[in-house]
């Protein structure tokens, strides 16, 4: 397969657990490019902000537990934080097509409404979906050992349907991790005939 690349920057979105630093990883392998994780770019603006700057960011600086919110609170902590980190991440990605400097972006935090504002055809996506609890459990026991973390992947699914909801409301192409045989394939498939479906 030609790794032809016709974009500079590649998004890849959805909830913990479904596959996408490995994804990201494989495909940087296959272009032949870096990965930067969302995280790390959360992570430093917590270093430099506070809660009156980035309140979502720093919203568990004042010890609210994440168990006590509910899967409905973490989901919309979870989409607040996208909203909230959007104008830092365009910066991001606005640099790599300035400098022709191609980049995959991976992380949760990458939300539907950000790819649709961008309206550049040197950004492409991929959201990734798995829709079961079990296999995600299992994600996380695979990667982290420990005891199985049921509540941790129910918020995991709800907030990828949510995030397949807003796919699917702005014509924003997305796939199941599995089958894991083919995922990768299956992605690249993504990029290539990549297109937001609805007229802007």
């Amino acid at each position: 397969m030609e790794n032809k690349r016709d974009w500079t920057v590649l998004l890849i979105g959805g909830a913990s657990g479904t596959g996408k630093s490995t994804i990201a990883y494989e495909l940087a392998k296959y272009y032949e490019v870096n990965v930067l994780e969302i995280d790390d770019i959360v992570e430093g603006l917590k270093s430099v902000t506070n809660k009156d700057i980035l309140p979502e960011i720093h919203y568990w600086d004042n010890g609210v537990n994440w168990m006590d919110i509910g899967v409905e609170g973490n989901k919309n902590w979870l989409i607040k934080v996208s909203k909230e980190i959007n104008p830092v991440l365009k910066a991001v990605t606005d640099r790599h097509i300035a400098d022709n400097l191609p980049i995959i972006i991976e992380g949760d935090f990458i939300s539907p409404e950000f790819i649709f504002s961008l309206n550049n055809v040197k950004v492409k996506s991929i959201f990734l979906i798995e829709p079961e609890k079990e296999q995600i459990i299992q994600n996380y026991f695979n990667r982290e050992g420990g005891e199985f973390q049921n509540y941790r992947a129910e918020i995991s699914v709800e907030y990828g349907k949510w995030i397949k909801n807003e796919c699917i409301n702005l014509g924003i192409n997305y796939i199941e991790s599995k089958p894991w045989e083919n995922l990768l394939n299956r992605a690249i498939e993504i990029v290539s005939n990549w297109k937001i479906s609805i007229r802007r």
